[in-house]
């Protein structure tokens, strides 16, 4: 496997890399017959991602916001009131409508920005918005919000593929993902808590420039019985699963196994988890299904003594479990897993390492860049990391 240098020379920056998503998705909805196609970010927290890919970093948080893209390059925006004057000052859209924050006059916007097309010749894409909205657009329109005016599937297909800009935006949040988790283990000291080790790793990835977790991170005991948060104790083994957001929205999500107590039966169970691991990371190239991954991951899990898997990893980026899927493969075990991989897909790679007879666990993570010979480990931090 190689490390991530060579492949973060960054060639775009933020404002190259929107107007490559936009092209594209304006290319495919002309050929589609479309002449205009409409983004909705209608509640925070509502999955706003397609919003997020082709308005940039303050698509995250402003709720009841439209975007118009007219095939002949003209762009409208609707947003609430008090963030409307910046954006006109800033020219980034032909047009900005402002709104105040509440679904009838959202409605009302999206239909003043859509005066002058027929609205059988506009699109939408649909990943972002409820029924209820959609059946009062539909309404306000006079036209049915059916799936052959979603263009969310074209979206989902681009985003599986991150440019040289997406990439380093993963790689950013890895490394605030990485210098916190680094902190926690040193931190991880018998007599500890560790439920205050979370309170500390949340905080740390906040402190370091995250604009908010990617989901909700924990830390387990992986030798012995499990237990919930508790004091650490000698003998004991930590993992933790954690990752963060930043604010242009990618994502990280990654894992690491450690020791309290290094004795010769954990360090021989960590010996084979390594080298398990390694080895079944070999098979991610472009090419190679998302299941074949999964299947041979499961049969070196079994050569090297741990349980067989049932999944191994999912793509990420602008999601932490990306919604890309089933439109590009997830490491299994779905039926649209059997998809190739693809030059360019980010996934997080995590077979689980579970030896039932040593009562042990681990989780490894890292997300790893698809290319066509050996897969790119975006990570930094070893496995080994006190070992």
């Amino acid at each position: 496997m190689k490390r991530n240098d060579v492949f973060l020379v960054n060639k775009l920056n933020l404002e190259d890399s929107l107007r490559r998503r936009i092209s594209l998705i304006l290319s495919e909805v002309e050929a589609r017959g479309f002449e205009a196609v409409v983004f909705l970010n209608e509640v925070i927290g509502q999955n706003p991602s397609n919003f997020v890919y082709v308005s940039g970093p303050w698509g995250l948080g402003d709720e009841h916001s439209t975007l118009v893209f007219d095939v002949d390059g003209g762009s409208t925006l609707v947003m609430p009131h008090w963030g409307a004057k910046a954006m006109e000052e800033s020219s980034r859209y032909d047009r900005v409508i402002a709104i105040k924050q509440e679904k009838s006059h959202h409605i009302k916007g999206m239909m003043e920005a859509l005066v002058g097309y027929e609205p059988k010749n506009v699109c939408f894409d649909l990943s972002t918005v409820s029924a209820q909205l959609s059946y009062r657009l539909g309404d306000a329109l006079g036209i049915g919000l059916t799936p052959d005016r979603d263009v969310s599937d074209h979206v989902f297909r681009l985003r599986a593929i991150k440019d040289d800009f997406e990439i380093a935006e993963i790689k950013r949040a890895i490394t605030i993902t990485e210098e916190a988790v680094m902190e926690l283990i040193q931190g991880s000291l018998p007599g500890v808590n560790t439920w205050d080790l979370k309170k500390k790793l949340d905080a740390s990835m906040i402190e370091r420039g995250a604009c908010e977790f990617s989901f909700n991170s924990s830390i387990r005991f992986a030798r012995g019985p499990g237990r919930p948060y508790d004091v650490i104790r000698h003998g004991d083994m930590l993992r933790v699963d954690v990752g963060c957001r930043v604010e242009t929205g990618y994502c990280s999500d990654m894992g690491r196994t450690w020791p309290i107590t290094m004795d010769a039966d954990v360090r021989e169970y960590l010996d084979r988890v390594v080298a398990a691991h390694g080895e079944a990371m070999k098979n991610i190239k472009a090419g190679v299904s998302g299941n074949e991954v999964l299947e041979r991951a499961s049969e070196i899990n079994l050569e090297y003594g741990f349980e067989p898997l049932v999944r191994c990893g999912h793509q990420i980026g602008l999601d932490c479990h990306d919604y890309t899927m089933p439109y590009a493969p997830s490491f299994g075990p779905i039926e649209t897993d059997s998809k190739p991989l693809e030059k360019g897909m980010t996934l997080t790679f995590e077979p689980q390492h579970a030896d039932p007879k040593m009562d042990m666990r681990s989780h490894i993570e890292d997300i790893v860049l698809v290319t066509e010979g050996e897969p790119v480990i975006l990570n930094e931090l070893p496995w080994k990391v006190t070992w």
